[in-house]
């Protein structure tokens, strides 16, 4: 934003309205005032026209819901984001239907406010542009989930390309597949199929390029995931950058539910790139000391380069269960981060790979190939029914899990 956000903090409660007001100041934000609810809430609000407010609601809900909803009544574009002690579901429910644009749990983390008051002043300021014919009209876009490792050999292949066909089979959606390894590039080895275009020649052509004969420069898999093949020469990659892979995967992200991204055992430009433009990254890493250390170097790397998003980046571990003397929540501490899924090892993967059909169409009922169908679901969304029957009757575990079973099912 071009000046300084002003922000009006809604908290009955002066010494924490005083607290929140500091740490928005040193986040860089203008605090204009602060009031308690009801009348002096609303007449705050409406005589300052602050770019946000910033509203607590707490149990019972009945004066704080009123008051959000009078404002957002009386403001309808001025956005307000909620926080409070509260996480559970009434709470939230009651505060987005009365007009919140977000909701944060205390006790409040610097850079998760930081980052939620940007997301919605952006938002707010993308609406007005839009409203005054500033912006082109919007296009559809898929999800893009880049796989990254700081190693080779830990498995990134394997799982984008297993990960594609279970969202394509599985959770039913369009797929592309792009080889991004500029080293190796065994996307075309791993699913069997024959290389006369490449992601290279794409690029070279792109402006020439529609929809209708985008799939000219892919080959559509047995399972129906369209593949982009690495080009055969590694030279070919010299005459390929950073906005040449933006521009790529967003044509493919127009034309698919989902572009899986399989990215090298190196950080280079082009990495970097598929990182920026990944929707999803997962961070895949084993048990052996070597790829933890170097996962944690890349974690460092992301979070420096790419912002603290620990919604856009998952760890993910593969080959789960390998007796290396090293503990999975050991793993955990020394990420000083959940590992989101675990893939267990299974050397049939191997095995699949070398003979060009993945190990979930080779071997669907192995526990490697329902996990990866399972992330798939999470993926896209998607769940079993037996779970929507257990969220509908509230057994086990937090709210969360409750709500989104098969996503939360592997993080510890």
């Amino acid at each position: 934003m071009s000046r300084v956000p002003q922000i009006v903090v809604i908290d009955p409660d002066r010494e924490s309205a005083a607290e929140v007001g500091k740490l928005l100041v040193q986040l860089g934000f203008q605090v204009i005032g602060s009031a308690g609810y009801g009348v002096e809430a609303f007449t705050l609000a409406f005589q300052m026209r602050p770019d946000l407010v910033l509203m607590r609601v707490e149990e019972p809900l009945v004066r704080p819901v009123q008051t959000l909803s009078r404002i957002n009544d009386g403001l309808p574009d001025m956005p307000i984001v909620v926080f409070s002690s509260e996480a559970n579901l009434r709470s939230m429910r009651q505060s987005m239907v009365s007009g919140a644009s977000d909701y944060l749990q205390e006790p409040l983390d610097s850079d998760e406010l930081e980052s939620a008051l940007i997301r919605v002043l952006e938002r707010k300021e993308r609406e007005g542009m839009r409203r005054r014919g500033e912006l082109d009209d919007p296009v559809p876009t898929g999800t893009i989930i880049t796989v990254f490792g700081a190693k080779g050999g830990i498995g990134k292949t394997t799982i984008s390309s297993n990960l594609a066909i279970a969202l394509a089979t599985e959770a039913h959606q369009s797929v592309a597949l792009v080889d991004m390894d500029t080293r190796f590039g065994d996307v075309a080895i791993t699913m069997d199929i024959p290389v006369e275009r490449s992601i290279a020649d794409l690029a070279r052509n792109l402006d020439n390029v529609d929809r209708s004969t985008l799939r000219d420069y892919m080959v559509e898999h047995e399972s129906g995931v369209f593949i982009l093949p690495a080009p055969t020469r590694p030279s070919d990659w010299r005459n390929l950058n950073a906005r040449h892979i933006r521009d790529v995967v967003d044509v493919l992200a127009q034309t698919h539910d989902f572009v899986v991204l399989d990215t090298p055992g190196t950080f280079n430009e082009i990495v970097a790139a598929a990182i920026e433009v990944g929707t999803m990254v997962l961070l895949v890493t084993t048990l052996d000391m070597a790829s933890i250390k170097d996962t944690v170097l890349a974690l460092e790397m992301l979070h420096e380069r790419f912002g603290n998003d620990d919604e856009r980046i998952k760890i993910v571990l593969n080959r789960a269960g390998v007796d290396t003397g090293v503990r999975e929540r050991d793993v955990e501490a020394t990420l000083d981060a959940p590992l989101w899924w675990r893939i267990p090892q299974d050397n049939d993967v191997v095995k699949a790979a070398q003979l060009g059909r993945p190990i979930v169409m080779s071997r669907p009922n192995s526990k490697v190939a329902t996990e990866v169908r399972e992330m798939s679901r999470a993926l896209a969304g998607v769940r079993r029914a037996k779970n929507r029957a257990a969220a509908r009757k509230g057994g086990g575990g937090g709210i969360m899990t409750k709500l989104f079973p098969s996503l939360f099912k592997k993080s510890a």
